[in-house]
């Protein structure tokens, strides 16, 4: 009898004891909290909840974030990249000059039009290409003079990053990477002529103050070169403030100055250095801002 108490016992303190031990779920090892006081998942959600403010400046990541944190977007005006910054700086600067560099050109029909400039050029923004001082005798006859300074690299560099020059006019050397439409202009900046220079091209460069028949006689040279296997002759033509002559022309590491236009003596300067570049690449630019749309 004895026996059959004790047990009794055993298996009533077995069930009570079995009914006291906590249940654990079952979770893959893989996936299983930590119980020993850091749960990994718990710290991963409380991330999740704080990350939307992540580009709110000093705000810790907690359990809950405050109610006053903004979203996740940017403030405004702000700029993605530092070459928007620079644009956006040289828009603020120069937006109040566009209106000072629209030049007023006669088209062939002898009507005005008004060619507008870009506010975020500053090869062109700014500058004056009018005669500021004595207009320039007409001369019948004139010694042209030839140079050829060292070469220098021709480097591309984008706006709005400046480029100068130390040779007035420059022959080679560092400019823009896209280069202008064959033609006249009413202005053609050199960081844009010295690429159409480097594509072989001849470019036809008078003072401001040079006289009108000049112009015109410089103009007839140019438009009279003949086509060649290449296509038509490839000319750019514009004002110069600063030329130390009323004309000159230009190939690339050479330059033809005089105070009259020879046209014989300017044929022969064409023959020598002409698509002696090295680029001899046809095609126009795609740069046509103040361009009178008269090539070939």
């Amino acid at each position: 009898m004895r026996k059959l108490h004790a047990v009794f016992l055993l298996l009533l303190v077995g069930a009570l004891g079995a009914a006291c031990e906590p249940t654990y779920p079952q979770t893959d090892d893989a996936t299983a909290a930590d119980a020993t006081g850091t749960d990994a998942t718990a710290v991963a959600d409380a991330a999740t909840d704080t990350w939307t403010a992540k580009d709110a400046a000093d705000v810790p990541l907690s359990d809950a974030a405050p109610a006053d944190v903004p979203t996740d977007t940017p403030p405004p005006d702000v700029p993605d990249t530092v070459a928007d910054a620079q644009s956006d700086a040289v828009s603020d600067v120069q937006s109040d000059a566009v209106s000072d560099v629209q030049a007023d050109a006669v088209d062939a029909g002898g009507d005005v039009v008004v060619l507008p400039v870009s506010a975020t050029n500053i090869d062109v923004v700014g500058l004056s290409w009018a005669c500021t001082g004595t207009a320039l005798p007409t001369l019948a006859t004139c010694s042209p003079t030839e140079l050829s300074p060292a070469l220098l690299p021709g480097i591309h560099v984008d706006l709005p990053f400046p480029i100068t020059y130390t040779d007035v006019p420059p022959s080679s050397g560092t400019h823009r990477p896209v280069w202008g439409k064959w033609g006249e202009y009413v202005f053609l900046p050199e960081q844009r002529w010295l690429h159409n220079l480097e594509h072989g091209s001849i470019a036809f460069l008078y003072n401001p103050c040079a006289p009108q028949t000049v112009v015109d006689a410089l103009r007839a040279v140019a438009k009279s070169q003949p086509a060649d296997n290449s296509g038509p002759f490839r000319w750019v033509m514009t004002p110069y403030p600063g030329l130390p002559s009323a004309v000159a022309l230009l190939s690339w590491g050479h330059i033809f100055e005089a105070d009259c236009v020879d046209p014989t003596a300017m044929a022969a300067f064409i023959a020598a250095h002409y698509r002696k570049a090295p680029e001899d690449e046809a095609s126009p630019g795609a740069y046509e801002e103040l361009w009178l749309h008269n090539w070939p």
